[in-house]
């Protein structure tokens, strides 16, 4: 068996703020499932594990098929570049990738997806979800669509074992659904996929849901929402609008809240990045909210709206664009202490508690991300 060892360059945890507070680049739920569980089961399925040495890949690169094929062909030693020399991946150790390429020892590609910054978690949702839904059903049964669901289009559309499905519509006509063990969409819903929903997660009844958006386990939906990737265990419960944004774990929408996800002027949204400056990000963007943060009833969230760990936010109008983390309603720096009562509170709401190891995270959040 081979080893494969993901690295982040320079900058990627900053650039890919909010979501690298708590976890690392490569176990970043993408999709369903995270960037190291779709590495993990797509060289299996390749067979580049067997008698191969130690690979180490890039954390930005984008899992697929063919990706990961060019990789297992290289030759110990070898690296692969993008078509600007940007490093992708080595035959061998950390100490075995080059400072720069050269026809000796790289090979260029073309064509090679990366995730450099929040937004492009949602510029390649629709191909990772694909993905995911291929490797979650490989080698599975479905259950039958239950008398009473509207089935349209040609897409697959698979349920686990446990689910449960009430009258609803289930559009696959753009893209595959899949329906997670024990997870459960009520009556009068309406779903276009592609949509991923994961275990013990729950769409409310008349909820309205635009894919691509893939949902993590133990999660609630409800309202409207287009092209969202939330991460387990997050709530967007109630009415309101939720489009074209990334929603860390944790993370709970009050009744009423939406999000902007285009600005008056039709023009370019910009977002922040720290040694980057002002990145263009394009006609329609949402809101990037990490772990834990939570909203008031009928909140009001800006178009490219950013939220580090644990923001309350009110509903006084809307948002600032950037926040940092541990921000109460009114601005102020949110004790750390009743921070960790709440979050304490939200995970017994789940049967979950908080870790030694969550307190530590916390705490050097609490003294960095100021």
């Amino acid at each position: 068996m081979s080893s494969r060892i993901f690295l982040d360059q320079p900058q990627l945890a900053a650039s890919l703020y909010p979501f690298t507070l708590m976890r690392k680049v490569i176990d970043m739920p993408l999709g369903m499932l995270t960037i190291r569980e779709k590495w993990d089961s797509i060289f299996l399925q390749i067979g580049g594990d067997q008698n191969n040495p130690a690979v180490t890949i890039s954390s930005s690169l984008l899992p697929s098929v063919h990706l990961a094929k060019r990789i297992a062909s290289l030759k110990k030693g070898q690296s692969l570049f993008s078509a600007d020399r940007t490093w992708l991946a080595t035959k061998g150790a950390i100490d075995d990738i080059p400072k720069r390429s050269s026809a000796a020892d790289s090979i260029l590609a073309e064509g090679i997806d990366v995730i450099r910054y929040p937004w492009d978690l949602l510029n390649c949702l629709e191909s990772v979800m694909e993905l995911d839904f291929n490797i979650l059903t490989k080698n599975r049964r479905s259950q039958s669509i239950p008398k009473g669901v509207v089935r349209l289009g040609k897409h697959a559309i698979f349920i686990s074992k446990g689910a449960r499905i009430s009258p609803c519509t289930l559009n696959a006509s753009a893209g595959p659904i899949y329906v997670g063990e024990h997870a459960e969409i009520q009556e009068g819903a309406h779903i276009r996929g592609p949509f991923l929903l994961g275990k013990n997660s729950v769409v409310k009844m008349g909820a309205k849901v635009y894919g691509p958006t893939a949902v993590g386990e133990s999660c609630l939906l409800g309202g409207e929402v287009k092209r969202s990737l939330l991460f387990p265990f997050s709530n967007k419960a109630h009415d309101g609008y939720m489009g074209d944004s990334v929603i860390g774990s944790w993370c709970n929408w009050g009744a009423g809240t939406s999000n902007s996800n285009l600005k008056n002027t039709a023009g370019t949204i910009r977002i922040e990045r720290d040694g980057v400056g002002l990145v263009e990000v394009g006609q329609k963007c949402g809101v990037f909210m990490g772990d834990h943060s939570r909203t008031a009833i009928n909140a009001t969230l800006n178009s490219g709206s950013v939220f580090g760990v644990s923001v309350q936010i009110g509903n006084g109008g809307l948002t600032n664009k950037s926040t940092k983390s541990f921000r109460w309603m009114d601005g102020s720096r949110y004790r750390l202490k009743d921070a960790l009562d709440h979050i304490r509170n939200w995970k017994a709401l789940k049967g979950q508690v908080l870790t030694a190891e969550e307190i530590e995270q916390f705490k050097r959040i609490y003294k960095t991300d100021k």
